[in-house]
């Protein structure tokens, strides 16, 4: 398989026939380099493409400073053409939310490693040394990809991201075949694209900021209010939100609701160039907030009598993880647990309808659901 640096691709009509060749073999892998340093969307400096024989396929890097790779990214989006990706969620969201493109048909080499056992999140140059032996050069790991022109060493590394993402993709979707698992992880890849290419509107910013839900109405509208400028400001800026103001100045500001800037001031954590740039927005955001987000409603808990149930039944599905090789993050989470077990105590042992949640749903039925189930129903009777 050659290792050679190709040249990026800066040609319109290039990036059509690859495009055209990628539909026709109905499956590709991409890898995407940006930079996010300073800025609150990252900036898109490389769109690395791979396709054909997964032995030594054909690749391809289109330079999108210079060429309009959306013939690519239209592909993500059709349903006919699987898209490979490894450890996926930052490149979805980045053509999300800069490009609206949604992942149709999704393939992440890194939880179909988890669900083989292969490591819970390994990384793309572990995962391609532990299937095919081969060692990754990984000195361009941390580089300016948006420079121009890129060396040989850049261009080299980024497309061994797709060089061996192919035969990597094939040799996993093998596997899960023939242990009945490739649907489980096209499910999982899916769900994945979906979550990553939603981003929070505005003025539901606020949900993103830990212990919101425990401030009064009064500090809780106004923190609706703070989030949503600066989300919007940070957007239209593209600034991260943080250098605007940090989530704890704004949590205070919230708490205190400041009149005047000789209040604002006194805030710990708000600089001088803050002040000096959005005191107005700021104090304004406090004086026009209006109704508060409502509490969400409290996870349910198991009574304290059976929260060692949670704790026993978390561990079994833990164990039972681990000895079928699937990651136990995708099965059960310990507020999945604590749900689950809340239900039972409620209504469950008296025949109550099941809750809706993911365990007992589909392959997570299949594999743990059903144990969790008939382990509660076991403590019950055990007394």
């Amino acid at each position: 398989m050659s290792a050679d640096a190709v040249p990026p691709v800066t040609d319109a009509v290039e990036v059509d026939r690859i495009a055209a060749a990628i539909a026709e073999a109905g499956t590709f892998a991409l890898d995407l380099e940006f930079v996010s340093e300073s800025r609150y969307v990252p900036k898109l400096c490389l769109v690395q493409v791979g396709w054909g024989d997964p032995d030594d396929p054909e690749v391809a890097a289109v330079d999108p400073l210079a060429v309009d790779p959306s013939p690519l990214f239209e592909l993500v989006e059709d349903p006919a053409v699987e898209t490979v990706l490894h450890s996926a969620q930052g490149d979805l969201a980045l053509l999300g939310t800069r490009h609206e493109v949604l992942g149709r048909h999704v393939a992440d080499t890194q939880i179909a490693a988890a669900f083989l056992g292969i490591g819970d999140q390994i990384g793309y140059g572990g995962l391609v040394e532990e299937l095919t032996g081969v060692a990754l050069d990984k000195a361009s790991q941390f580089t300016d990809w948006c420079r121009r022109p890129l060396s040989d060493d850049q261009l080299r590394y980024a497309l061994d991201d797709v060089r061996y993402l192919p035969g990597v993709w094939r040799t996993l979707a093998t596997e899960l075949a023939a242990r009945g698992r490739l649907a489980w992880v096209e499910e999982e890849s899916r769900r994945l694209a979906e979550d990553a290419a939603v981003r929070l509107p505005p003025e539901e910013a606020y949900r993103k900021l830990r212990g919101w839900e425990r401030l009064d109405d009064p500090s809780r509208a106004a923190l609706r209010a703070l989030a949503e400028w600066r989300e919007r400001q940070a957007l239209d800026t593209n600034t991260p939100p943080g250098w605007l103001l940090k989530d704890g100045p704004l949590n205070e500001v919230a708490k205190r609701r400041p009149r005047s800037r000789n209040q604002l001031s006194e805030i710990k954590g708000i600089g001088r160039d803050t002040m000096r740039r959005h005191a107005a927005a700021i104090l304004d955001a406090v004086a026009s907030a209006g109704e508060p987000p409502p509490r969400p409603a409290r996870p349910a808990r198991p009574p304290q009598k059976l929260r060692s149930w949670s704790s026993d039944l978390s561990a079994e599905i833990r164990g039972l993880c681990e000895a079928v090789d699937v990651a136990p993050r995708f099965v059960a989470t310990r507020s999945d647990v604590d749900r689950l077990v809340a239900w039972w105590a409620e209504s469950g042992r008296d025949g109550g309808a099941e809750p809706e949640m993911d365990l007992l749903s589909g392959w997570r039925r299949e594999l743990a659901g059903e144990r969790a189930l008939d382990w509660l129903r076991s403590k019950e009777s055990s007394g």
